[in-house]
């Protein structure tokens, strides 16, 4: 379906496939994408469909894949929208100390809100170039009128700082009839790596180096210890070495434990499979007396590595193998030449030991009265 939306043309994809047989070619998304603001992983084609055949398509949820051209045809936006009947999480603005992203509440509504949903991906946000930003977002809005019998809310997560949309929002908004409310919802803490190591070292505070130091002192008094990154184009290893990741993952606790069960597993090892050709899966494992003892999964894209997810063995805790991997793999990170360390989303005081700064999430919510 093509729907002329102001000076662009909208066409309107109900699945993936749909979108990439007829009206994007795979590589102009990811041309897009390295031109936009939000150049990020959770916005790649490849990231994007495998969490909607994890999590929205099994759902029943609405696909909306937005696919904007200017009258010549040039590709200017992707917006990859979609309805889900769900409770509508509550507003809270992000508070230090305080649990962020509370869960919905009261009865089922019809959600518009961004591929990725709201539990699993960081960063979220429209893909279009800077230039383009207010025209796509308009188009979008005024798409989203169009079909205003098909949903009751929008509720758009994850939007970075860096990236004009949650200004945007906010002053289109009311334009387009659709005030929205848009606060800060959580912090996504980011290390600027310096070009050594021993710069880095000396950016912390006197007592977290002095920490961080007697940590790694303590775990190589051991001989059997040992670190790698899993080669990210070995498929038939990362799915392997995904296991013991999901293994470490739900020994970590209790939480995690309940985070990590079948259906998310399942997400991650296809994540493994899919991504295996890309090069973006970074996978950390260290071991002890050759057991796993703890591991980092992060993506290695666009000059930065986000720290995804972790696990780590109790039977080794008294070791810091987790604080003892991470050291390793950022300094491997400045080695690599990387310019950001990401620690993605939440206000965990670990972060901070290791350096890194705030950077804000903001939530854009319309959630009209009755």
């Amino acid at each position: 379906m093509s729907v002329a939306q102001s000076d662009l043309i909208v066409e309107v994809a109900e699945s993936f496939e749909h979108a990439f047989d007829q009206l994007i070619k795979p590589e102009e998304w990811d041309t897009l994408l390295s031109k936009a603001q939000s150049n990020v992983v959770f916005l790649t084609r490849k990231w994007q469909q495998t969490w909607w055949n994890h999590f929205g398509a099994p759902a029943n949820c609405q696909l909306h894949l937005l696919i904007l051209r200017d009258e010549g045809g040039t590709l200017v936006g992707v917006a990859p929208i979609f309805v889900a009947t769900e409770p509508l999480p509550p507003l809270k603005e992000y508070k230090r100390g305080e649990p962020s992203r509370p869960e919905g509440e009261g009865t089922p509504i019809r959600i518009v809100q961004f591929v990725g949903g709201k539990d699993i991906a960081d960063y979220l946000d429209i893909i279009a170039e800077p230039s383009h930003m207010e025209a796509v977002w308009s188009a979008v809005l005024a798409f989203l009128l169009s079909k205003r019998d098909s949903w009751d809310t929008i509720d758009f997560h994850s939007l970075p700082e860096w990236s004009p949309s949650h200004e945007i929002l906010a002053r289109l908004g009311p334009q387009h009839d659709l005030p929205f409310n848009v606060a800060p919802e959580d912090v996504s803490p980011i290390i600027e790596l310096p070009s050594d190591w021993d710069t880095y070292l000396m950016s912390l505070r006197k007592k977290d180096r002095h920490e961080l130091r007697r940590k790694v002192r303590k775990l190589e008094g051991r001989d059997d210890v040992r670190w790698y990154l899993v080669p990210p184009d070995d498929a038939n290893r990362m799915q392997s070495e995904m296991q013991t990741f999901l293994d470490l993952h739900r020994s970590s606790g209790v939480d995690k434990a309940h985070f990590m069960d079948d259906k998310m597993a399942n997400y991650f090892l296809d994540m493994a499979r899919d991504m295996s050709d890309t090069g973006w899966l970074d996978l950390a494992i260290l071991t002890i007396n050759n057991e796993p003892a703890s591991a980092y999964l992060s993506y290695n894209y666009g000059g930065r590595l986000y720290l995804y997810n972790s696990g780590y063995s109790q039977r080794f805790a008294a070791y810091s193998a987790g604080v003892a991997l991470l050291a390793y793999r950022i300094h491997k990170a400045i080695l690599q030449g990387l310019h950001r360390f990401d620690f993605l989303r939440g206000d965990e005081e670990y972060k901070y030991d290791f350096g890194a700064k705030d950077t804000y999430i903001y939530r854009a919510l319309y959630a009209p009265t009755k």
